[in-house]
């Protein structure tokens, strides 16, 4: 689901422009390069604007497989081609964003496999109390572990085979820019397909998200959610269709460096099959950011929420305690961290999983147009009923410049 305010409108109208524009001679337009950070920007009729880069990759991963029991090790190199188009102006703003992955196991482990991810973004300011946003995603990965460091509660799930997801939402955001009310109305869904297609499901949501500005500093608000669950039928497992509402009042504080919001509500959820009773329970989180300089910034969630077991499970309980702190120790040199506990009770079975990420990340910039990296990732996942648990540690080191 995408942001709930208009401040993600407006971050990316005001988003800085490349000052390049197209020379037409004798009919042909010529593009205009600019370089950033990473990529070569190459300024389209249109008003379009390309950005392309290349990530080269080197990975020591010490359980291939994910499995718990005899874990096999190998190099793996990865090459990541990505695209970047984007086009703005006064009041619309599209992106798409393409990467793809293509990876080889040093000692053929594993056959060499190519990842796919795709995001596409637009938005419109239709006047000055109505926006409008689209976007559409798709993934398709040959696992679940992402370099990305954790982000809101985490997940529970770790999935060792390939996955793909599509999804599209539409939202109606309404208030006025900087005004005290402002609410967004959301219908979309996603698909998962796994390489077990019993497995698969489709979710559609429809969300409702309300905020009021009390004073500069605190905010109070609403957030509805409604859910439609859509397993594939499977002979042997009764069948796991639901709908599901999630109520949220929310109360934020916020200061220039501080920011604090809590969340309380209720879950409630019906099973189409009377063989699974319906379940209705308590909800709620907690995040607190800091950011004591610009250049710095720590945050902590804390809560309770449910996950797709994607199996033969009703749904998981999950509760999350998530860390994470990102620092610019220079203008060249940057680090990210973050730390992830979850437990999940995977409500319908006798089950408990305990996982616990770490990520860890260094990036330096020695050049205007060249960025090196490196980090590691770990994962410990314990299932309660099985006395071995999956440990899984990758070191990566790469290099990134235009394409």
């Amino acid at each position: 689901m995408q942001s709930l305010r208009f401040a993600q409108i407006e971050k990316n109208l005001s988003r800085r422009k490349i000052s390049g524009v197209a020379v037409c001679l004798l009919g042909f337009c010529a593009p205009i390069l600019t370089h950033d950070a990473h990529g070569i920007t190459v300024a389209l009729p249109a008003g379009i604007e390309m950005t392309s880069s290349l990530l080269l990759e080197r990975e020591y991963d010490d359980n291939v497989f994910l499995t718990v029991d005899n874990p096999q090790d190998d190099w793996i190199t990865r090459v990541s081609p990505k695209v970047r188009w984007t086009r703005e102006t006064d009041i619309t703003s599209l992106e798409l964003d393409v990467v793809s992955t293509h990876g080889v196991y040093q000692s053929d482990t594993r056959q060499e496999y190519t990842d796919y991810i795709a995001d596409l973004g637009w938005q419109w300011r239709a006047a000055s109390f109505l926006g409008v946003s689209v976007s559409a995603g798709y993934v398709d990965v040959a696992q679940s572990l992402g370099r990305a460091p954790d982000a809101g509660l985490a997940p529970i799930l770790v999935e060792a085979e390939r996955v793909r997801r599509p999804s599209a939402d539409i939202a109606l955001q309404l208030g006025r820019q900087n005004g005290l009310l402002q609410t967004q109305v959301t219908h979309g869904f996603q698909e998962s397909e796994f390489e077990d297609s019993s497995r698969d499901f489709t979710d559609t949501y429809n969300l409702l998200d309300s905020d009021y500005a009390l004073t500069e500093q605190w905010s109070v608000g609403v957030q509805v959610i409604d859910r439609e669950l859509d397993y594939v039928e499977v002979d042997d497992i009764v069948s796991r269709d639901s709908k599901e509402r999630s109520i949220m009042g929310s109360i934020t504080y916020g200061l220039p460096k501080t920011s604090i919001q809590v969340r309380m509500g209720e879950l409630q959820r019906s099973f189409a099959a009377a063989e699974r009773p319906d379940f209705t329970g308590p909800r709620w989180d907690i995040t607190a950011s800091w950011r004591p300089r610009t250049y710095s910034t720590l945050s902590i969630t804390v809560g309770q929420n449910a996950q797709e077991a994607a199996g033969v499970a009703d749904f998981v309980d999950v509760d999350s305690r998530v860390f994470s702190w990102s620092h610019q120790w220079s203008g060249s040199f940057s680090s990210d961290m973050s730390f992830s506990k979850s437990e999940g009770e995977f409500v319908g079975i006798e089950r408990m999983d305990v996982v616990s990420r770490s990520r860890f990340s260094l990036r330096y910039q020695p050049l205007e147009w060249l960025q090196v990296q490196m980090g590691l990732i770990d994962l410990k996942n314990e299932t309660e009923q099985v006395p071995a648990s999956l440990q899984n540690t990758r070191y990566f080191v790469g290099i990134e410049a235009p394409l």
